[in-house]
């Protein structure tokens, strides 16, 4: 029963995937953020969302993932080939 539930959250993740708007349960749960997170992200405007009806979230995929891939930490192979670059060029 255990692994049945695991296979079917596995199904829904994959479904989300091919989503290209979110809800807010959706949202949540790609990119691994609590609801209450969320709707703090959503009153500071810190991420675009949209409300067609005046009351339900919705969040574009390609918003999220703008979102989500912000602020870069380079890795430290990235900072070398910079820094060689610099050197060589």
């Amino acid at each position: 029963m255990v692994e049945l539930l695991s296979e079917l959250r596995e199904i829904k993740s994959l479904l989300t995937a091919q989503k290209d708007v979110l809800s807010m349960d959706e949202f949540c749960t790609y990119a691994g953020i609590s609801k209450h997170q969320a709707y703090h992200l959503t009153s500071e405007n810190k991420i675009r969302f949209y409300r067609p009806h005046g009351k339900l979230i919705y969040f574009d995929k390609e918003d999220v993932k703008e979102f989500l891939l912000q602020n870069p930490v380079k890795s430290r192979k990235h900072l070398n080939n910079q820094l060689n670059k610099k050197h060589n060029g």
